[in-house]
């Protein structure tokens, strides 16, 4: 394992942790005001806002990594440049490229994140927000991955009603992670092809994860003490 700075350590992963809460609950919160509920443009501005203060927050734990480092960055200012510009003008191709830079950010932070909880030898706090930030980062990943086969494929989920043309994020975070937990309560179903593969893959990798992430942390631990 490589060695850490002394902020890496102790502010890495709770940085990126803060913007994800900060963007699956900030539409949530939103609708919870009756004026504010009904009004697609305030979500969809806040969507874009919630993506950019996510990357700009991820981009921290990667202070330590220079190649990790300027590619997070360079994903955030192109994702804050596109979300600026969507917000004057909607476009179908800049709402594909900020999804394609969110993802790409989403899938480096969670495999540079997975590689540092899975070959780690201490447990400690900034290892337990790592572990969290890659199940979170899973669930956003899928719920990306389902919004781009809404888009292109509408009636492939039965229970998630599309507001032009675009499904609720807070809606597919919902169904994702339901099934990344194996909840599976039957209110938001996949129905096309496409859609169910992803479901179940995302089923198998929760639990695998899961599986492996606990076993480690209970291995570190033992020996630790040891």
């Amino acid at each position: 394992m490589p060695t850490l700075t002394r902020r890496s350590k102790a502010g890495n992963y709770a940085f990126l942790l803060s913007g994800l809460l900060i963007l699956f609950l900030l539409m949530p919160l939103l609708r919870t005001i009756p004026a504010l509920a009904e009004n697609a443009l305030l979500m969809h501005i806040a969507l874009r806002v919630g993506y950019s203060v996510l990357m700009l927050l991820g981009i921290w734990g990667l202070s330590h990594e220079n190649n990790r480092f300027r590619f997070g960055l360079a994903l955030a200012l192109l994702t804050v440049t596109f979300t600026t510009i969507n917000i004057f003008y909607d476009s179908i191709a800049i709402e594909l490229c900020i999804s394609a830079a969110v993802l790409l950010f989403s899938i480096s932070s969670a495999v540079i994140a997975a590689k540092h909880v899975f070959g780690g030898t201490q447990v400690d706090r900034n290892l337990l927000f790592g572990a969290m930030c890659v199940y979170l980062l899973m669930g956003l990943i899928w719920a990306i991955l389902y919004g781009l086969i809404f888009q292109f494929w509408p009636g492939s989920f039965n229970g998630i009603e599309g507001v032009e043309g675009k499904a609720p994020m807070d809606a597919l975070l919902y169904f994702s992670f339901v099934t990344l937990a194996s909840l599976g309560y039957g209110d938001i179903t996949p129905v096309g092809p496409l859609a169910r593969t992803l479901a179940y893959l995302e089923v198998i990798s929760g639990q695998l994860y899961i599986a492996i992430m606990l076993a480690g942390l209970v291995g570190l631990f033992l020996h630790n003490r040891k």
